[in-house]
């Protein structure tokens, strides 16, 4: 004959603030992750760096072809390289303070470029009231701009990534250029020269933009970048890891690997963030700030997972040892009553499964206890199952599981809500060389259904 008695129990409250304070905790066996993270971020400032030496090239090649223009044009053009080298070192700033304010720095190119076309305004003002109805003069002062503006147009185009940026800007000046041709080549130079300027301003206008938005994506883009590879390195640094359990002479470490103890979670954690790491990195010749903002925030979400689940693997083993510690002192209970240790075991050999112990006195009665994990730390449920060759005494075993709990309770072990009997024990559990060998247990789902129940009938308790 046989028989279960189960109970859900959960640790009472202050020995639960004692776990989660005391000195428990995972440690990164990588001593170096400083040193790691370090590296991490010099490799991300010459990337950076290096990132912006296009940039500076262009700066060069711009300055030579400048040397060749012949308007008012050429003092524009070297004052806004210049602007732009300034900026270039002004974001490189931003970087090593990894600062992404961008405010201060808008300002001042909106400023700049409305200076530039107040200056470029008074040039070909004078100019042209200079040469008064001098229609030669007017001729060649158009086409001058227009070689000039050409220029700009060509640098923008090999230069820039317009297409990227401000799509469809371009070839709109592209247009503008041609109906000034066009008007010199009809003989209208006072309307080709007014082309001329508007279509330079707004092709300055382009340029600065551009300038602007590349410089703050490469901002975006490095940082983020920097971001997750810094996070995936503490990833890497906490695969094993140590945890310490206790306090004092009475501590004891083990060391362990994080996935396992959180059923893959890090494994799928680190998935992600280097699938991240992917999209960006394939992604650099096509992602959109927005896109590359997007990510930014995507790693700052993801940030904090890495601690609760470090949090949760230290739960975990500490749920382990406690399930092992209930078994002990069942077995305790039972010695009392006669019976002896048989063997106990944790179900598929997995510590994160159940526990279970067995014992037998000397009429043949054996008793297999299994103390099964619920979903939050502190609560289990413990199954106390009778396999008898003769006829069992419901009352002595129900006085015996009661025993066994009121022991528990002593301990700290607390439980809750009834004991709950039933006629059939867990015969699943009896043979524990098969508990042992056990494949593809879930034991945390076991007791789901009961668990919801325990929650209706005791809301707002502390329990697992």
């Amino acid at each position: 004959m046989s028989g279960e008695k189960r109970r859900y129990t959960r640790i009472e409250d202050r020995e639960l603030r004692r776990l989660r304070e005391q000195d428990s905790r995972l440690r990164s066996l990588q001593q170096d992750l400083p040193e790691r993270l370090n590296a991490v971020r010099q490799q991300a400032q010459q990337e950076f760096q290096q990132r912006l030496a296009p940039l500076e090239g262009r700066t060069q090649r711009q300055e030579q072809e400048i040397a060749q223009m012949r308007t008012g044009i050429q003092n524009l053009e070297r004052e806004t390289n210049r602007r732009f080298q300034d900026q270039r070192r002004e974001y490189l700033g931003l970087f090593e303070r990894q600062d992404r304010k961008f405010t201060a720095l808008i300002d001042g190119e909106r400023k700049a470029r409305e200076a530039g076309q107040t200056i470029l305004q008074k040039q070909i003002d004078e100019v042209v009231q200079n040469l008064a109805s001098e229609r030669q003069q007017k001729e060649e002062l158009a086409r001058d701009l227009l070689a000039d503006i050409e220029t700009v147009w060509q640098q923008v185009d090999r230069d820039y990534q317009h297409q990227r940026f401000a799509p469809g800007k371009w070839a709109d000046l592209r247009r503008d250029l041609d109906m000034v041709a066009g008007n010199i080549e009809a003989g209208i130079s006072e309307a080709a020269i007014a082309t001329s300027q508007q279509t330079y301003l707004k092709l300055a206008d382009l340029r600065l933009e551009l300038e602007q938005k590349e410089q703050e994506w490469l901002l975006y883009y490095q940082a983020a970048l920097t971001d997750l590879r810094s996070l995936i390195t503490e990833v890497q640094s906490h695969r094993e890891c140590q945890v310490e359990v206790g306090e004092g002479s009475d501590a004891e470490s083990f060391k362990c690997e994080v996935n396992y103890w959180t059923n893959g979670r890090l494994g799928e954690y680190e998935n992600r963030l280097t699938q991240l790491e992917t999209e960006l990195v394939e992604g650099e010749a096509t992602l959109t700030t927005e896109q590359v903002k997007n990510i930014g925030e995507q790693i700052e979400h993801l940030r904090p997972i890495l601690g609760e689940i470090i949090e949760q693997a230290k739960l975990s083993i500490l749920g382990s040892q406690m399930r092992a510690e209930i078994g002990d002192r069942v077995v305790e209970a039972l010695e009392n009553m006669g019976y002896t240790l048989v063997d106990d075991t944790y179900e598929g050999e997995d510590e994160r499964n159940a526990f279970v112990v067995k014992v037998k006195n000397v009429a043949g009665d054996e008793v297999v206890t299994v103390v099964s994990p619920e979903s939050e730390f502190g609560a289990n449920s413990v199954s106390i199952n009778a396999f008898s060759p003769t006829l069992i005494d419901e009352t002595a075993t129900r006085q015996n599981a009661e025993a066994i709990f009121n022991l528990l309770n002593e301990a700290g072990v607390q439980g809750v809500g009834e004991m709950e009997c039933k006629e059939e024990a867990k015969v699943e559990y009896r043979d524990l060389e098969e508990v042992r060998h056990r494949l593809g247990i879930n034991s945390q789902a076991n007791s789901s259904n009961h668990l919801k129940m325990i929650g209706e009938v005791e809301r707002g308790e502390n329990r697992i």
